[in-house]
């Protein structure tokens, strides 16, 4: 137990090394990768995108797939539309939706890809991240623009649209992540 969670914080500092050092360029492999990653974006690394979309059509796509979710049940671990959404399901499931690769499943892992960007540089398309239960990224949506974004929270219990702004979410943010690396 103690050698997992050595391991688990040994991971974490390096991962958080890696993306101050520049490893959240488009496409670049992780030179280190974590226990049990299984995903196809590296850690710190972006989406390739498909040769047919531009970086703002990609942006598109992902908020887009997010609203048209708006209604979907929330349920713990819940992974597709038709069995219900937690928020991490949301954002794995717009992902494989739109470009077919196969994003990490829990926000933790998520909170480790992309790029950082600065709450004042956000863009629609990138994932925002709070904390909700007492510990940072524990909670993530989409950001749609103005302010909003799109989640889905266990509380009134569908996939929703809410403000930044609001005191609950602005005490929350932790943190915001870029998924395509070409949008500005």
């Amino acid at each position: 137990m103690i050698l997992d969670t050595f391991s688990k914080t040994t991971w974490i500092a390096i991962a958080s090394l890696l993306l101050l050092t520049g490893c959240g360029t488009l496409n670049q492999q992780a030179s280190q990768s974590r226990p049990g990653w299984k995903s196809d974006i590296p850690i710190g690394g972006t989406i390739r995108l498909p040769s047919h979309l531009t970086p703002e059509q990609a942006a598109a796509e992902i908020t887009s797939r997010s609203v048209l979710l708006l209604g979907t049940p929330y349920r713990f671990g819940g992974s597709h539309p038709s069995e219900g959404l937690d928020c991490s399901g949301l954002i794995a499931h717009v992902l494989q939706d739109a470009f077919r690769i196969r994003p990490p499943r829990n926000t933790e892992e998520q909170s480790l890809v992309g790029i950082p960007v600065p709450r004042h540089r956000l863009v629609p398309g990138d994932l925002v991240f709070f904390n909700t239960l007492g510990k940072s990224n524990s909670h993530v949506g989409v950001y749609l623009g103005n302010s909003r974004f799109v989640h889905a929270p266990t509380s009134r219990g569908v996939v929703r649209i809410e403000s930044l702004q609001t005191d609950y979410w602005a005490k929350r943010f932790d943190q915001a992540r870029r998924l395509i690396a070409q949008l500005q």
